[in-house]
């Protein structure tokens, strides 16, 4: 799944930088073995709607790797195009047919029209357990540098789970990353497959208390070479 943590900089935050990061996808492509995938979504602020568009491949040995266009505005108040670029990769060990260990890193820039340049580091451990067939959770440590929160570097923890209702149909998933920053919140996504290897998902992002951030809505699309 692509669907993952990331919300909007409030005015505060905004006035402090202006390379604040809106959206960061965080959870790994770990669910499919030798598959590309795509995600197309579509994140619905305020004061703009944002366009996030991700490829990657998942690897039969547990390595996972994708490209990402973040933060992309096309509607709102914006003169002049921006984005953010990052470069995935998380490597997934599977300890036994319940629990796993997931190992990534995020890393990016602003794509044009920011000066000057910035380093976005994104770095986390990701421990996921199948408590039973219908229900995931997941959490760990992760570790941000300032040009990413727009305050400071940070240590936290990102938690969540993923409820199914119908196998290979109908999911929730809730994700959420600890602190009083630019990542800070949870979202909150229903998931539907449409067919078995296309899947589309609603939801909305929630800030939390003293991050500067916003409500959105979001909407998004999955599309794999393997069945989802």
């Amino acid at each position: 799944m692509f669907s993952g943590v990331g919300y909007a900089a409030g005015n505060k935050v905004k006035a402090r930088s202006k390379l604040q990061q809106k959206r960061l996808k965080i959870n790994p492509m770990t669910d499919n073995e030798s598959a590309w995938i795509a995600n197309i979504e579509t994140d619905v602020y305020r004061a703009g709607t944002f366009e996030n568009i991700t490829v990657g491949y998942s690897a039969n040995n547990g390595w996972d790797i994708s490209l990402s266009l973040l933060n992309a505005q096309v509607l709102g108040n914006n003169n002049q195009f921006q984005g953010n670029t990052f470069f995935n990769i998380a490597k997934t060990f599977d300890i036994n047919n319940d629990f796993s260990i997931t190992a990534g890193t995020q890393n990016g820039i602003a794509l044009a029209n920011v000066q000057p340049q910035l380093w976005f580091n994104f770095n986390f451990l990701d421990n996921r357990y199948d408590v039973t067939p219908w229900l995931l959770l997941h959490g760990g440590p992760y570790l941000a540098n300032a040009a990413i929160t727009g305050t400071s570097r940070q240590v936290g923890f990102l938690t969540g789970a993923e409820i199914t209702f119908i196998q290979n149909k109908l999911s929730l998933q809730m994700d959420y990353i600890s602190g009083h920053h630019s990542l800070s919140g949870a979202t909150v996504n229903m998931l539907f497959n449409i067919t078995p290897r296309c899947q589309i998902y609603m939801g909305v992002l929630v800030p939390e208390q003293n991050s500067g951030n916003e409500f959105a809505g979001i909407i998004g699309f999955n599309l794999s070479t393997h069945n989802l």
